[in-house]
């Protein structure tokens, strides 16, 4: 064979064998670059869920479960969020409350008392039954998957609204809730509160459900 042959050779042996590393080095950079990528950026941490008892509700004329609904219904609007979320329990009954949390993995259970003391009879029921009829319209936004969460909100604000318009000065409401875990044991969380109107249509729900909310909040993280 002439040495024109045998260099053709060797030059095509010598591009094949860099063919293979290349092919060799897509390879690697294919299966470890995603890799790489996912140690730069871990998945966020499970959001820490809390699970909200129907409230207890004493002091209310008419449907005290509708009063009972829109205080869940708030709270669950404050406690959600990127890193916690809040789970509305159908269970009545403690014991099945707490099996009803640990089925839907919550690793907290709101427990939530309301007393309403009034100057003269009480609205605070006749009030959110009225709102419980006329809240559909309040937040808007299509689909069936937010259909319910845009209801829930709905109706606790127009609840609160109606509320508020019908309170009277010196009228009271006052509030106890703990936070526990499923299998009880020590709260990690007990407080009382209560706020009084010093003037008539005064809101007085909100300010307590957003200051309960924020130690809630600060006791699950660690923060309080």
């Amino acid at each position: 064979m002439s040495a024109e042959g045998k260099l053709a050779i060797r030059a095509k042996g010598l591009m094949m064998t860099w063919r293979k590393v290349f092919a060799a080095a897509a390879m690697v950079m294919r299966f470890s670059v995603p890799g790489m990528a996912a140690a730069q950026d871990p998945q966020p941490a499970p959001a820490t869920c809390i699970a909200i008892v129907m409230p207890s509700v004493t002091g209310a004329e008419g449907n005290a479960m509708q009063v009972a609904t829109a205080v869940r219904d708030l709270f669950a609007s404050y406690l959600s969020g990127p890193s916690m979320r809040a789970v509305a329990l159908d269970a009545r009954l403690p014991s099945q409350a707490a099996e009803e949390a640990r089925q839907k993995q919550c690793s907290h259970l709101l427990v939530v008392k309301l007393t309403e003391k009034h100057r003269g009879r009480s609205v605070l029921g006749k009030a959110v039954g009225q709102a419980a009829g006329t809240a559909a319209w309040y937040i808007p936004g299509g689909g069936a998957a937010g259909a319910v969460v845009r209801g829930t909100a709905a109706g606790a604000a127009q609840a609160v609204s109606v509320i508020a318009d019908s309170t009277h000065a010196k009228d009271e409401i006052q509030m106890q809730y703990s936070v526990t875990g499923p299998s009880g044991g020590a709260a990690l969380l007990s407080k009382a509160d209560k706020a009084q109107a010093h003037a008539d249509r005064e809101d007085l729900l909100t300010p307590l459900v957003e200051r309960a909310a924020t130690a809630i909040a600060a006791a699950v993280s660690g923060k309080k």
